[in-house]
Parts: structure tokens; C-alpha cells; sequence
């Protein structure tokens, strides 16, 4: 009996201390860009940065935007007008446009060669959710605006590299629950 205790105490010990590392508030500080010009204005990068930085942006669009199989779920998801269909090398598709691009605050002053090399963690296209002023990241981490130029996601959000997108059926749309469905009610996404 005593054993078991123990080790009930040592499993509600542990639990504690993992749930006190979760937040479901972002944590994570940044800017959003429409273009290399807004990029250029802001001076929250080095402006030397902001050519590859959108171009590193637009790289990881094409290969992890959602990705569906009709117009119209896309448009569900998104909104009207905002997906385009696209023929690549990995089949036919409709994708969203990104409205934006999150930089990470994790560039602001480091010179323009480290921060070039760091791109690829610190950059996320951002896509609409239709019929809300929320935004998201391609795998579904909310990205909110907190007043002025100031912005934030989760450190997740650019720690997890960018995967391939699949192409989204009306079924596995609805088991998820919809685009950014996993991250709107508090938890992270993924």
C-alpha cells in the first residue's frame, strides 16, 4: 500500500511540472509582412535581409500551404478569393494565398549573414480563417496581432520545421474540424 503511494505522488509530481511548462497564450514575439518593402520599412530586420527572408517565405508557401482538393473547400476554410490552383510536380491542387509573412523576433539584431542562415526558423506564411480575423500558420498555430506592429505565435510555430502539405478531403477536413480548428480553442496546433 505504501508503495503505491509513492508512486502515485512521484506520476502527480511529474504531471505538475509538465503542465506548468504548457501555455495556451503565444509566447512567441514577431512582425508581419506583406512585402519586402513593408520588411524594409519596419527596421526590425537588417534591410539587406528582407530580399532572401521574403523569398524564404515564399519557399516554404509552396511546399506546406494547406492544400485541397476542390475550390471549394478551400474557399470554406479560407474565404473567397483567396485560393489559387496550382499544378506542381506533386499533383493538382487549391491553396490559399499567404496574406502575410510572421518573422520571428528571434532575427531582430543579429547581422544579416547569421540571420540569412536562420530564415528557415523564424519565418511562417500566414493564411486567413474564413469568416474571422484570426490567422495561421500552414500547420495551424493561431498568430495574433497585440496591438501596432507587434505580433505573436508559439515557439512551436517556427521550431517545427515546415512539412509537406497533403491534399485535404472534405472528410479529413471535417475530422480535424477545419483549419486552424487544433489551435483556436487554446491548444497548439500541429
Amino acid at each position: 500500500m505504501k508503495r503505491s503511494k509513492s508512486i502515485k505522488l512521484v506520476v502527480m509530481a511529474t504531471t505538475t511540472v509538465s503542465l506548468a511548462g504548457c501555455s495556451d497564450e503565444p509566447n512567441l514575439d514577431g512582425q508581419v509582412y506583406k512585402t519586402e518593402a513593408d520588411c524594409v520599412a519596419a527596421d526590425f530586420v537588417p534591410d539587406e535581409v528582407c530580399p532572401v527572408l521574403m523569398q524564404a517565405g515564399k519557399d516554404i508557401n509552396a511546399s506546406s500551404a494547406p492544400r485541397y482538393d476542390t475550390a471549394t473547400l478551400c474557399a470554406e476554410q479560407h474565404g473567397n478569393n483567396t485560393c489559387l490552383y496550382d499544378t506542381s510536380n506533386e499533383g493538382s491542387y487549391y491553396a490559399p494565398q499567404p496574406v502575410g509573412y510572421f518573422v520571428s523576433g528571434n532575427l531582430t539584431g543579429l547581422t544579416a549573414a547569421v540571420a540569412s542562415a536562420a530564415l528557415i526558423n523564424n519565418i511562417r506564411p500566414l493564411y486567413p480563417e474564413r469568416g474571422s480575423r484570426r490567422y495561421y500558420t500552414s500547420h495551424g498555430y493561431y498568430v495574433g496581432n497585440y496591438g501596432g506592429t507587434s505580433w505573436r505565435t508559439y515557439d512551436d510555430a517556427v521550431k517545427t520545421t515546415p512539412k509537406p502539405a497533403k491534399v485535404q478531403t472534405r472528410t479529413s477536413v471535417a475530422s480535424r474540424g477545419g483549419f486552424g480548428s487544433r489551435s483556436s480553442f487554446g491548444s497548439r496546433g500541429g
